[in-house]
């Protein structure tokens, strides 16, 4: 993961963990220290049913200006059998942890942020693993579906 994070300018991710689903969030330093303490995290859920693919998109929204927050987006591939089964283990938890990494992907800050609608999570993970055993085998593309949502959304 530490890898992935250095290409990455900002970025958010869910990762399992032995406490759970986490959120990692790649920001730069100067972003992290604008970040009120306490701060409220609110995350959406959302699903898109891509004929390559679907898509679960997460729309991360970190209260640090009122008027203008913070927006970051995480893509879950359902199948992909880590990344769903961190997705799947979220609406388990009461609550997740932000651990915010900066440019040398120090660890900077964490955060705790309550899960408020467990069921609607594993409602957009049952429509993405209904959509993903649907489709013919071998027609499975989450990159090109994830870049055609990237495109056709906007934080």
């Amino acid at each position: 993961m530490a890898e992935f994070l250095r290409t990455q300018e900002r970025t958010a991710l869910f990762w399992g963990t032995d406490i759970g689903t986490i959120l990692v969030v790649k920001l730069p330093r100067s972003d992290i220290r604008g970040i009120p303490s306490p701060v409220p995290i609110h995350v959406a859920h959302e699903l898109y049913e891509h004929p390559a693919a679907p898509v679960i998109r997460s729309v991360v929204t970190i209260m640090d200006q009122p008027g203008n927050p913070l927006r970051l987006e995480s893509f879950t591939n359902v199948g992909d059998p880590d990344q769903e089964a961190h997705f799947a283990t979220l609406a388990t938890q009461d609550r997740f942890y932000a651990f915010f990494y900066d440019e040398r992907v120090r660890h900077r800050r964490t955060v705790a942020v309550g899960v408020s609608d467990p069921e609607g999570i594993s409602g957009v993970l049952r429509g993405a693993q209904e959509r993903y055993k649907a489709m013919p085998p071998g027609r499975h593309d989450f990159d090109r579906a994830k870049a055609e949502v990237m495109r056709a959304t906007r934080l």
